[in-house]
């Protein structure tokens, strides 16, 4: 029943109510039918929206492809012991060969092509960082690439704010993510 899941929304009681609401970072589509009417409500009455991060900003964009790139000289293969490397290089190699297989109809319908989206997802990952790479990887996926071109939750909800003429913010700055990461070491990762 919609009104007994768990709705990932905390109310702050003050004069007017503030809401606290966790996303996860995952296609909107695959959650959107669990997210309680409560949750939604409180979206829609709001005129403030603060989200994690500001993914409509070009410069959040920017920064965040920045911040997961190796020291400028040093590419991937310098860092990784090389049967992980091969391995990597042939994983990826495979997935760009399986790409247009695994894209739906819709996306060939809106124009993207396989080797767009590989370089999207998966372009100058030589220059990465280990952790960063991983990540990448654990998103080449069947279905994670059948719904790329569905924006993420927060992204969903930045864009609807925006759309509802409300005003946003974010709480964290691209570094307070990227450091964290980028301080974990090889074997962390």
């Amino acid at each position: 029943q919609q009104s007994e899941l768990n709705s990932f929304l905390w109310t702050i009681k003050r004069d007017p109510p503030s809401y606290f609401f966790g996303t996860i970072h995952v296609p909107y589509t695959r959650v959107w039918d669990f997210i309680p009417e409560n949750s939604k409500k409180a979206f829609q009455q709001s005129h403030i929206v603060y989200f994690e991060l500001d993914l409509t900003d070009p410069y959040t964009i920017s920064a965040l492809t920045s911040c997961q790139l190796l020291p400028q000289g040093e590419n991937l293969q310098d860092v990784l012991p090389r049967d992980i490397y091969r391995r990597l290089k042939r994983h990826l190699e495979y997935v760009k060969l399986m790409m247009p297989s695994w894209m739906t109809p819709d996306q060939r319908g809106k124009g993207l092509y396989a080797d767009y989206l590989f370089n999207a997802i998966a372009g100058n990952w030589e220059r990465k960082r280990p952790v960063w790479v991983m990540l990448m990887v654990n998103s080449l996926t069947e279905v994670d690439v059948k719904s790329r071109g569905v924006p993420v939750l927060d992204l969903y909800l930045a864009q609807e704010a925006e759309r509802l003429r409300k005003q946003t913010g974010a709480v964290e700055k691209v570094e307070e993510q990227c450091h964290p990461l980028n301080g974990l070491n090889f074997s962390q990762v």
